[in-house]
C-alpha cells in the first residue's frame, strides 16, 4: 500500500494483540516504496492524561482526517510498521497538526536546538 506523510491509517501496534488503531505516518515521502516498513506514530483516544501537549499533540476529529474521536499523537511511541500491516488510509492531517507534529518529533528525538 502507497502511503505519504500524514495520512491516518488503521495499523495493528506490535504488542496489542493485533487490535488495529490509528496512526499517523512519519516517514519522508521521499523514501517512496522503497522500504518495507514505514514509520508511524499511534492515537491514543485517552487525552485526559496529556501532560505535556508539546509531546502529545492533540488531534481533533474531522472529516478529512477520519478520526471519530479527539486523539493525541504518540509521538514518544514511535515505530516502524510493515506495509502489509497497514490496514487501510482512513484520512490526512492538515498543515496546522503536521506542524504541531513536526515540533513534537523534534523534541522527542532530540533533534530541537
Amino acid at each position: 500500500m502507497e502511503v505519504k506523510r500524514g495520512d491516518v491509517v488503521l495499523i495493528v501496534v506490535p504488542g496489542e494483540l493485533g487490535r488495529p488503531r490509528p496512526g499517523i505516518i512519519v516517514q519522508s515521502d521521499e523514501l517512496g516504496n522503497s522500504t518495507t516498513t514505514v514509520l508511524a506514530c499511534p492515537l491514543s483516544s485517552d487525552v485526559a492524561g496529556v501532560r505535556d501537549p508539546q509531546l502529545r499533540p492533540v488531534v481533533e476529529p474531522a472529516a478529512g482526517n477520519g478520526l471519530r474521536v479527539r486523539s493525541q499523537i504518540m509521538t514518544d511511541k514511535i515505530f516502524a510498521q510493515r506495509r502489509e500491516r497497514i490496514r487501510q488510509i482512513i484520512g490526512a492531517i492538515d498543515g496546522e497538526t503536521s506542524s504541531r507534529l513536526d515540533t513534537a518529533l523534534l523534541l522527542v528525538l532530540g533533534l530541537a536546538r
